[in-house]
């Protein structure tokens, strides 16, 4: 089984497999509120949670490395357009990112903040996709 990290668009209209699955740092903040009183000092409250963050840094390779993953492929920049293009249209990704074991560790739409990239000599590209959880609105929710 393995790792995975899927993204996909547009209610799966376009999905791209990462051909290399790095380590991930996800963020998940709480938006605590701390504020100073008179006789107790500093109070702190319990807050919402915040948008979940993680940053990506990886390779798209350019040859059929024997270590890439199945249903990737070795056309970095297709990758880069696939970033490209969704962000261009505004339209939020899906991130499906799986365990060692397989099952699923999480499961989100997100939204990339930054997207930077480089073309190795080898031909391969080193990038950096930083991203943040993006919460759709729903209407009538009070």
């Amino acid at each position: 089984m393995g790792s995975n990290i899927v993204f996909s668009a547009n209610n799966r209209e376009e999905v791209i497999i990462l051909p290399v699955v790095p380590e991930i740092e996800l963020g998940n903040p709480q938006e605590n509120e701390r504020f100073k009183t008179i006789n107790n000092g500093t109070m702190n409250l319990i807050g919402d949670e915040g948008l979940r963050t993680f940053s990506i840094t990886s390779i798209f390779p350019s040859k059929e490395y024997p270590w890439l993953k199945p249903g990737s492929v070795a056309e970095p920049f297709r990758y880069v357009e696939f970033f490209e293009k969704w962000r261009a249209r505004k339209v939020p990704l899906r991130i499906v990112a799986s365990r060692p074991d397989g099952r699923e560790w999480f499961n989100m739409p997100v939204l990339i903040d930054n997207f930077n990239y480089r073309v190795r000599r080898n031909g391969d590209i080193a990038y950096t996709l930083e991203c943040s959880e993006y919460r759709f609105v729903q209407e009538g929710v009070n």
